[in-house]
């Protein structure tokens, strides 16, 4: 679906280039790698200002709601006053929308989450002098205990899901499909996607699903798991994705959203982290959802794993 929005506020160039804070989900392979797995046709706005200069960016249409960008924390980055009149002209045809971005751009708005970014040093050697001592303890903790990890694609993959699947039944959220993570890791353009897995004995202990863009690198999907917490697997693994991402020349690692205060959120703040707030901006006041039954949650903890993981991507598809 195509939609052609005009606007009068200024379209800057550098609105969509590398000096954007968190470029990600300006990738457009993203929307179309959505639509693959989930069905939702793919969105294209062609944003015009009075000047003629435009942007284009896309989501993704469930139902009658544009989202962008479905299972991700944030949508293509443009400014609030670019995303609020999109938003209104949207509405205004007859669709909802939801627009995820680091500014709020709509009375309408959900804040309960924020991004966790760390700002890359040059050199391997300049970023873990940057920790402080009890950090740098528990990356050399993980290694003396055995840990080791390893990077990869599609031969990773039984190993990331056999670890995020348990992980996610654990805290007693659905998780995504497999093909959903299979998709990403064939389709993704533009950029990088690869897996890291944490090895205790052979045995995988924790793992995380990493996308790379224009120097910005997020390990979107984390998870280590709980019997392995004590030879610090997370550190080690996260440790591993810092130095691969400095390799390469990236700019900015993010650890992905969490609530603040959380035990998720404390953990990361011990990497030196900056907090972007994320805004999730509604056309329209939110309603219930299956969010907001936190007893959902509950129930699923209940539920045999291996029903859990078969039901689950049914329940994800609409947690978007």
């Amino acid at each position: 679906m195509l939609l052609r929005i005009e606007t009068d506020a200024a379209i800057r160039e550098d609105l969509l280039s590398i000096e954007t804070l968190i470029p990600l989900c300006n990738n457009p392979c993203l929307s179309q790698i959505v639509s693959k797995t989930f069905g939702w046709e793919t969105v294209e706005l062609v944003i015009v200002n009075k000047s003629g200069r435009t942007a284009t960016v896309h989501g993704n249409l469930v139902g009658r709601k544009v989202v962008l960008l479905p299972h991700f924390s944030y949508g293509p980055s443009l400014s609030a006053a670019i995303a609020e009149q999109s938003i209104m002209v949207i509405k205004q045809r007859g669709y909802s929308c939801e627009w995820r971005l680091t500014a709020q751009a709509s009375q309408y708005c959900i804040t309960s989450k924020v991004s966790s970014i760390i700002r890359l040093s040059p050199t391997e050697q300049s970023q873990f002098e940057k920790f402080d001592s009890n950090l740098r303890r528990k990356i050399r903790k993980c290694n003396s205990n055995g840990i080791k990890v390893r990077s990869g694609s599609a031969e990773l993959l039984d190993d990331f899901y056999r670890v995020y699947s348990r992980r996610m039944h654990q805290l007693g959220s659905p998780v995504l499909a497999k093909s959903w993570f299979s998709n990403l890791l064939q389709y993704y353009k533009n950029g990088e996607a690869s897996i890291w897995c944490a090895y205790f004995e052979d045995q995988p202990a924790g793992a995380a699903f990493v996308l790379g863009y224009q120097g910005f690198y997020e390990a979107c999907w984390f998870a280590t798991l709980k019997q392995y917490n004590r030879l610090y697997v997370a550190y080690g693994l996260t440790w591993a994705m810092l130095r691969h991402a400095i390799k390469h020349s990236g700019s900015i690692f993010s650890l992905g959203r969490s609530s603040l205060g959380s035990s998720v959120h404390y953990y990361k703040q011990q990497w030196g982290i900056e907090d972007v707030p994320l805004y999730w901006n509604l056309s329209h006041s939110p309603g219930t959802s299956l969010k907001s039954f936190t007893f959902i949650s509950r129930l699923w903890k209940l539920i045999p794993y291996t029903i859990a993981t078969k039901a689950g991507p049914w329940f994800a598809a609409k947690i978007y």
